[in-house]
């Protein structure tokens, strides 16, 4: 089974700082299917230490989550925290992914799962695909056997390359993030594996503005979003998962072909359209993420 579908019914995360206790009390009851806790870009260098203990020891009560998924994203390990991040996330016993940022190439992640599971745990890599050269290497990134996610960083990026990552109107351009958008959704896809994108624009609270990039995500084919905003999360939950007129079409695709292929014909014909193999293979992701 591929981690695309064994992550196929989370479609939505929160980043929460866990310093922050008006966001971390609000942990139980937010309506993500994921929580990410961070170590990187919202963790000062003088904090980083007491960030990391508070992750560690949150962590060992993992029923304040609620049953969701928890992410934990370290730094990477050219910076002077990340060895220490990954042997301590390394330690946790809990079912947790673990997010690399900034990863370049494939050799690092050999380094990343190493130290993880000299530690003990091995966990599953949600990399980030923020740099030129990660975008370049991103077939044995995404090939590699400890990555279970991607993720494009889509203003990392931009500053890596030189671009600039929004538009005049303050939308995610298409023009600098097109190329990579698609090419790592495809990589994805390749390799079985699940794909966030991001809420971030500059006007987050233009909800419209907000829907249009989220339902880009979901149009290429990425199968998540983390939300930069708690009132980005109903946003998400409604694009990003199926609906149900999507599920009762997907329902008769199933059906129809699991029919057709039963008699011994390879293919199955519903409403005067033929149903082949790859039909029924998307149908089924669909209904394991509704």
């Amino acid at each position: 089974m591929t981690a695309r579908a064994d992550f196929a019914t989370m479609t939505s995360l929160i980043e929460v700082p866990i310093l922050n206790p008006k966001y971390w009390s609000k942990v139980p009851e937010v309506q993500a299917d994921a929580i990410m806790l961070d170590l990187e870009d919202s963790a000062t260098p003088a904090n980083k230490a007491a960030v990391r203990s508070a992750i560690i020891e949150a962590l060992g009560d993992m029923s304040y989550f609620g049953g969701r998924r928890v992410i934990v994203r370290c730094n990477n390990l050219a910076t002077p925290w990340g060895r220490d991040d990954l042997e301590a996330l390394g330690a946790v016993s809990a079912d947790i992914v673990v997010s690399y940022p900034k990863v370049e190439r494939r050799e690092e992640l050999d380094e990343v799962a190493a130290i993880l599971a000299a530690a003990g745990n091995a966990h599953p890599l949600h990399v980030m695909i923020e740099t030129a050269r990660a975008l370049i290497e991103i077939d044995s990134i995404a090939s590699h056997e400890a990555v279970a996610g991607l993720h494009f960083g889509y203003v990392d990026f931009a500053a890596d390359v030189g671009s600039r990552p929004f538009d005049a109107n303050g939308e995610l351009s298409m023009l600098t993030s097109g190329y990579a958008r698609s090419k790592i959704a495809i990589a994805a896809a390749a390799y079985g594996l699940f794909a966030t994108g991001g809420s971030l624009i500059p006007d987050y609270k233009d909800l419209d503005k907000v829907r249009a990039l989220i339902q880009s995500w979901s149009d290429l084919g990425y199968t998540a979003c983390i939300a930069v905003s708690p009132a980005h999360l109903p946003i998400i939950n409604e694009v990003m998962r199926p609906s149900a007129a999507e599920v009762a079409k997907a329902k008769e695709v199933v059906e129809a072909y699991e029919e057709a292929t039963a008699k011994g014909d390879p293919a199955a014909v519903l409403n005067g359209r033929v149903i082949t193999l790859p039909d029924y293979r998307v149908a089924e992701l669909l209904l394991k993420r509704a």
